[in-house]
């Protein structure tokens, strides 16, 4: 085992902790630089998220944006379709009728094509099988509101039939209580009121006469 002197030892000693001193310096020089570069990565991490963040932010805005339009396109595409529909049914005013329609028409994504719906709201067949189209289904709408549609015979417009007390029926009752009294529709009584006032206060009149309304 080797020995050394007092003097010796000493010296020993001395080199020890210098090297424990270059050691800790260096461990500490070494931490410092990691900590350092830590720092930069965890910046750019932060700024890469920031970043990303912000990309889904504006792709979302933008997707909004694209729904948003696209279903403007398809509320003009659906206004033009029913009012194609009226001018072709030969309706007084094609804007009103589409007011009182539109809500069961709607786009369908899968066929691309308007579809017609029911009362339950499924979709509409004609009597072919096929899917009703909106010119036939504003053929049928003109045929039950036939005092929306130019060219019909309708009373209280001049001719000989307005001088005459109309022919009251169950189905004339029923008509008119389409336009007054309870569960009637008031949007249908203001479109008549609109298109043809005198048609309009043939119909209060007789409604009043029936009991309908007092």
């Amino acid at each position: 085992m080797l020995t050394f002197d007092e003097t010796q030892q000493k010296k020993v000693d001395e080199l020890i902790r210098a090297a424990m001193g270059r050691a800790g310096n260096e461990a500490r020089a070494t931490a410092a630089r990691l900590e350092a570069e830590a720092e930069v990565l965890r910046a750019e991490v932060a700024r890469l998220n920031g970043d990303k963040s912000g990309l889904e932010i504006n792709l979302t805005t933008k997707d909004k944006e694209a729904k948003s339009a696209r279903a403007e396109t398809i509320a003009v595409k659906k206004q033009n379709a029913i009012q194609a529909a009226a001018t072709e049914h030969n309706f007084f005013n094609p804007q009103i009728v589409s007011k009182l329609t539109e809500d069961k028409i709607q786009w369908n994504e899968g066929t691309q094509r308007f579809i017609v719906l029911g009362d339950d709201g499924s979709e509409r067949l004609g009597a072919d099988g096929n899917s009703l189209t909106v010119s036939a289904y504003l053929k049928e709408f003109g045929q039950q509101n036939n005092f929306l549609v130019k060219g019909d015979v309708r009373t209280g417009i001049g001719s000989s039939e307005a001088q005459q007390p109309p022919h009251r029926t169950l189905g004339q009752k029923e008509k008119l209580m389409q336009y007054f009294g309870k569960g009637s529709d008031a949007q249908k009584a203001n479109a008549l009121g609109v298109q043809n006032p005198q048609l309009y206060r043939q119909y209060k009149r007789e409604a009043q006469s029936l009991g309908i309304i007092p």
